[in-house]
């Protein structure tokens, strides 16, 4: 036994500095690429999921050096950054941008930006965007698995998250684009191992990173009422009320510090939402726009169903958690696959889930459900060539598919169990 388990070890050791060669090489040119515009990110394998886009010539790219750059969408923050007393008006026609695109940026987020990264010149600029958003993740990657108590995994989900942002076409994508996906990670895990570990401090800390960027608000709008509805009492509700109120208070008092500013952004994104042409894995491709934007509701109240089935465990709750995320990439009218690194929270969540003590779910349907998310982060980062062997529809199913496998069988098991409590003494606990 033991020299079987030395024998996998061993094994993992050598595809883990194997696999770091070509991380670390794709890294390199795309962090060369994006400070001097040399093309080197031609090289990468494999391509990213959308083609290469630089910053077109003119005479600001020119001021800033920023000419033939990467990171076209580090752009909406850097450009109108350089001028903050128009910022109102780049909020309606991105007359800042090099590609005229209106910020979706919240104002406070394009301030801090003025006064630290954007003072510099483009290229690097936008890599310590992409370092400092890396850096952040990775620390809050590596803490959950210590908080989790699960540190003999961390070198796996090291391994994973690696490869899903630099040997993937939409991990790579994310980084060319100079994406603020991983921002959107942090705030997930934040707040969900607030809520596992009762910690209102990471709660309230995850709203920062939320804010950041707002394409993870429709997630909270679901998570923040289940932890909710998951009160064991009617005193816990009321903190917990207060808890979700003290966070909806963190966002309303940053977007006040620029008021004027704040109206015109809010009025783009909802612009945006309701009447741009859908683009990408966009839900508004396949239901109507209406339907689409009340998914939050129905996914409270199958996370109700949840918690009662569970009978107010928390932890219990991740496979809807990660299910409800999966979804929410389609919620915007524009949604993209470069967003998909806003998952990459859930993989010290789903080593944690695995190994619960008291799981009514068998051992072996955990671990399969565990890599079935798993699995599904691989094949919707190459959805470049599902796409072209299947179809669209049929990979923007794969992301109903994977949620609805996560919502049924944990609601199969907790209420098969709920009714008859004894059997959990059967269960085969790993």
């Amino acid at each position: 036994m033991d020299f079987m388990r030395n024998i996998k070890k061993t094994i993992f050791y050598i595809l883990f500095v194997l696999a770091h060669i070509f991380i670390l090489r794709n890294a390199i040119l795309l962090s060369k690429d994006m400070l001097y515009g040399d093309f080197s990110a031609g090289k990468i394998l494999p391509s990213p999921r959308y083609p290469f886009e630089r910053i077109p010539d003119s005479p600001s790219a020119q001021q800033y050096h920023a000419q033939n750059r990467l990171a076209i969408d580090f752009a909406q923050i850097y450009f109108p950054s350089q001028k903050m007393a128009s910022l109102s008006e780049n909020y309606q026609n991105g007359i800042l941008d090099p590609m005229q695109r209106p910020s979706r940026y919240a104002p406070l987020v394009l301030f801090l930006c003025s006064i630290t990264v954007c003072k510099l010149d483009y290229g690097i600029a936008s890599l310590l965007h992409m370092l400092i958003q890396v850096f952040l993740f990775y620390t809050v990657f590596i803490i959950s698995f210590k908080v989790l108590k699960i540190e003999k995994d961390l070198l796996p989900g090291l391994l994973l998250a690696n490869c899903y942002l630099f040997l993937t076409p939409a991990g790579l994508s994310w980084f060319e684009k100079g994406q603020f996906s991983l921002y959107v990670g942090i705030a997930y895990l934040l707040i969900i191992l607030g809520f596992i570990k009762r910690n209102n401090f990471l709660i309230l800390l995850s709203a920062l990173f939320a804010f950041i960027k707002w394409t993870s608000f429709p997630y909270l709008v679901v998570v923040l009422p289940v932890y909710i509805l998951n009160s064991k009492s009617l005193t816990a509700g009321k903190k917990n009320l207060l808890l979700a109120a003290a966070f909806l208070l963190i966002i309303i008092s940053l977007s006040l510090l620029f008021p004027q500013q704040s109206l015109y952004f809010l009025k783009g994104l909802y612009n945006q939402e309701r009447f741009a042409v859908p683009g990408g894995i966009s839900l508004v491709k396949i239901i109507p726009v209406g339907l689409a934007k009340i998914l939050p509701v129905p996914l409270i109240v199958l996370g109700y169903l949840n918690i009662k089935i569970n009978q107010n465990v928390f932890e219990r709750n991740i496979p809807f958690l990660a299910g409800s995320a999966i979804l929410m990439l389609t919620y915007p009218t524009l949604a993209y696959d470069y967003s998909l690194p806003s998952l990459l929270g859930f993989i010290p969540l789903f080593f944690y889930w695995t190994k619960l003590p008291d799981n009514p779910i068998h051992y072996p349907v955990r671990e399969v459900m565990k890599y079935s998310f798993l699995a599904f982060m691989f094949f919707a980062s190459f959805s470049n060539y599902l796409n072209q062997a299947v179809g669209k529809v049929i990979v923007m199913g794969e992301y109903l598919l994977i949620a609805s496998i996560l919502f049924i069988i944990p609601l199969f098991y907790y209420w098969k169990y709920t009714w008859d409590p004894n059997r959990l003494k059967k269960i085969n606990i790993q």
